[in-house]
């Protein structure tokens, strides 16, 4: 009986570390999407590229400070595509080249949205 309990007591601490890494990396990566599309918006609207490129590298640092974590609780594939769709991102930023930035940040903040979702506790991902 002590066995069927410590198993069941490791099960939903499996269970909720899952739960709690879904809901902190749907968290982080909301706050990069929002950042990544708000330097869009400036880029598009007011053609303020040095307000974009500040945002995205505030965005690019909460990821970087992060690396760790995810490092840790993401598919390692996942994680270096991003960080290079990052760095294309900025470079576009760097040359001011609008239709290269605006689909290299479409795609990043896209890959940010299915790394999200990838990681919800939902019957697609279960099966």
């Amino acid at each position: 009986m002590k066995g069927l309990l410590a198993a069941a007591a490791i099960l939903c601490a499996l269970l909720a570390g899952s739960l709690f890494n879904a809901q902190y990396l749907s968290g982080l990566t909301g706050a990069l999407s929002e950042d990544l599309s708000q330097a869009q918006r400036l880029v598009e609207e007011e053609e303020n590229w040095a307000r974009a490129r500040e945002l995205t590298r505030r965005a690019y640092q909460l990821w970087q400070d992060r690396h760790t974590y995810l490092h840790c609780t993401l598919r390692h594939a996942d994680t270096d595509l991003i960080l290079r769709s990052f760095r294309g991102v900025q470079e576009y930023l760097e040359l001011e080249e609008l239709d290269q930035y605006l689909s290299a940040n479409a795609d990043l903040v896209t890959q940010l949205q299915l790394l999200a979702e990838l990681e919800q506790p939902t019957l697609v991902n279960v099966l």
